[in-house]
C-alpha cells in the first residue's frame, strides 16, 4: 500500500514538472516598480559616493568633475530604473554565474551586477562596482564560461580603476595650459578656424580612444586571471572574443519571405525580395571607403583580433575556437533571452526591429504565440505612427550598415500605405492562425488585429476585456492612452 501511494505521489510530481516546463515563456513584466526604483536610487547614490571631487586643480576643473559624476550617476540611475530586468529566469541565471566568479576571487572590491533590457550585445562597468549586462549579449554566447569571461573582463575594469584613470587623464589634458593655448591660437587665427578646431577635437578623441583600447587589453589580461580561479573553463575566453568579433554580422543573411506571412487571397501583394539599389547619374566610379570604414573602428567591439592573439599568448595556445556545443540549460537561456530582446525593441518603440526579429524567430518556432502577438502589435503601432505622421520616429533609415534582409523590410515598410496594414494583419491571421493563448500579450494582439481590421464593436469589447483583466497591464498606456483633454491640470 505504501509503495502504491509513493508511486502515485511521484507521478503527480512528474506531471506537475512537465506542466511547468511546457508553460510558454513570456517576457518579464511587473506593474510594481518600487523594487527597481529602490535599486536605481541605491546605484545612483553609490556612484556619487565613490567619485569624490578632488581637492586639487582649479575651480573650473572641479566643477567639470562634478558634472561628469552627476552625468554618470544619472545615466546609471536611468539604466537601472527604466531597464533593469529582474526576471526570475534570466536574472537568476546570470547572477549565479556572477556569484561564482566573485566567490572565487575574494580579493575583489564590492561588486553588483544588473541585467538590463538593452538589446545591444554589450556590457559595461562603472567605477563604483556596478556592472551592467545587456540582455542582448546572452543570445550570442554559447556557454556559462564565455559569460563568466565577459563578467571577469568588466570586473577587471573596476579593479584596475580604469574609469577613474580615464576621467583624470581626460580632464587633466582638457584643462591643461597647452590645450588652452592651442584653443586661443585657433580662435585668434584669421583663416580655417572651424577646420582647425575640428582637427584638435578629433586628435583629442583619437588619443582617448587609444588609451581606452589599452585599458581593454589590460582588462582582458586581468579578466583572464580572474577566470582561471573560477570553476569555469578558461579556454572559452578566446572563443568569447571570437563571438564578440562577430557581433555586428547579421544573425542570418536569408531574405525575409514576407509573402509567406502577409500575402493571401484577400490581399494579394507582391513583396520585393531585396531593396532596390540607389542609382545616380553622378556616380562615375565605385564609392570609396574611408579609413575608418576599412578598419574595425566602427565595430561594436573593435580590436578583437588583436585581443584574441593576446589571450592565445597568455593561455600558451590552450584556447577554444569555433562553434561550441551548447548545453540544454544554456540553450534554454538563449531562447528566453531572444524573446526578451524582441520585447526590448518593442518597448523602446523600435517596432521595425521588433517585427524583424519576431519574423526571423517565427521561422524556427511558428507556433510561438508570443511572437505572433508581437507581429500584430508591431503592425498596429507602425500604422498608428504612420497616420500620426511620426513614422520616421519608429522606423530606421535604409543604410549600408544594416543587414540586407533588414533593409528589405525597411524598404517594404516605407512603401506601405496606411490602408494596407489591414490586409497585412488579415493575411497574417489566416496564414499564421493565432493559438488559444489567453495571456495579456495575446489579448493585446487580438485588440490590435481588430483595430487594424476596423471592427469597432470588436475593439470596444476587447478593450473592455483587457482593462478589466489587466487594469495596470503592460499595454494599457500604449493601446489606450488617456486623451490629453481629460488629464487633470495640476
Amino acid at each position: 500500500m505504501f509503495r502504491y501511494v509513493l508511486c502515485l505521489w511521484l507521478l503527480c510530481l512528474g506531471g506537475r514538472a512537465a506542466t511547468a516546463q511546457s508553460t510558454p515563456y513570456l517576457p518579464f513584466y511587473s506593474s510594481d516598480t518600487s523594487k527597481v526604483y529602490a535599486l536605481a536610487v541605491a546605484h545612483r547614490s553609490a556612484v556619487k559616493a565613490h567619485f569624490v571631487v578632488p581637492k586639487t586643480g582649479n575651480s573650473e576643473y572641479r566643477e567639470h568633475y562634478k558634472r561628469i559624476v552627476q552625468d554618470a550617476s544619472t545615466e546609471v540611475y536611468n539604466a537601472v530604473r527604466y531597464s533593469a530586468l529582474l526576471d526570475p529566469v534570466l536574472d537568476a541565471s546570470v547572477q549565479q554565474v556572477f556569484a561564482k566568479v566573485v566567490k572565487a576571487n575574494p580579493q575583489l572590491p564590492p561588486l553588483r551586477l544588473v541585467l538590463t533590457k538593452n538589446p545591444e550585445p554589450n556590457a559595461r562597468a562603472v567605477g563604483n562596482g556596478t556592472i551592467l549586462l545587456h540582455v542582448g549579449l546572452l543570445p550570442t554566447l554559447e556557454n556559462e564560461s564565455q559569460l563568466a569571461f565577459i563578467l571577469c573582463h568588466e570586473i577587471a575594469h573596476i579593479q584596475a580603476r580604469h574609469m577613474e584613470t580615464t576621467i583624470a587623464e581626460r580632464l587633466t589634458a582638457l584643462h591643461s595650459r597647452e590645450m588652452k593655448r592651442e584653443v586661443r591660437r585657433i580662435i585668434q587665427a584669421e583663416y580655417n578656424i572651424n577646420s582647425r578646431m575640428k582637427a584638435l577635437i578629433l586628435g583629442f578623441s583619437l588619443d582617448g580612444t587609444y588609451h581606452q583600447r589599452k585599458h581593454e587589453q589590460q582588462a582582458d589580461s586581468l579578466g583572464y586571471e580572474l577566470l582561471k580561479r573560477t570553476p569555469y573553463d578558461a579556454t572559452q575566453a578566446h572563443r568569447a572574443l571570437q563571438l564578440l568579433d562577430q557581433m555586428d554580422a547579421p544573425a542570418t543573411q536569408d531574405q525575409l519571405e514576407l509573402g509567406q506571412y502577409f500575402s493571401c487571397a484577400s490581399f494579394a501583394k507582391t513583396f520585393n525580395t531585396a531593396p532596390a539599389k540607389p542609382q545616380s547619374i553622378f556616380a562615375v566610379k565605385a564609392p570609396e571607403q574611408t579609413v575608418l570604414q576599412t578598419t574595425d573602428t566602427l565595430k561594436s567591439h573593435p580590436d578583437c583580433a588583436k585581443r584574441m592573439r593576446y589571450i592565445r599568448a597568455l593561455a600558451q595556445g590552450q584556447v577554444a575556437e569555433g562553434p561550441q556545443v551548447v548545453a540544454p540549460e544554456f540553450a534554454h537561456l538563449r531562447t528566453v533571452s531572444r524573446l526578451e530582446v524582441v520585447q526590448s525593441w518593442f518597448d523602446a518603440d523600435c517596432y521595425d526591429h521588433a517585427l524583424f526579429d519576431a519574423l526571423l524567430l517565427l521561422r524556427h518556432d511558428p507556433q510561438n504565440a508570443y511572437l505572433r502577438s508581437v507581429v500584430q502589435l508591431s503592425l498596429y503601432e507602425l500604422r498608428q505612427h504612420l497616420i500620426n505622421h511620426r513614422f520616421t520616429e519608429v522606423v530606421s533609415n535604409v543604410s549600408t550598415h544594416n543587414p540586407a534582409n533588414f533593409n528589405q523590410l525597411l524598404t517594404t515598410l516605407y512603401g506601405l500605405h496606411s490602408t494596407e496594414y489591414k490586409g497585412l494583419s488579415t493575411c497574417f491571421e489566416q496564414l499564421v492562425p493565432p493559438a488559444s493563448a489567453a495571456d495579456e500579450y495575446a489579448l493585446a494582439a487580438r485588440y490590435a488585429a481588430a483595430a487594424l481590421a476596423e471592427d469597432p464593436a470588436q475593439t470596444t469589447a476587447l478593450q473592455q476585456q483587457y482593462l478589466a483583466q489587466y487594469k495596470s497591464g503592460k499595454f494599457s498606456a500604449l493601446l489606450f492612452p488617456t486623451p490629453v483633454s481629460t488629464l487633470k491640470r495640476k
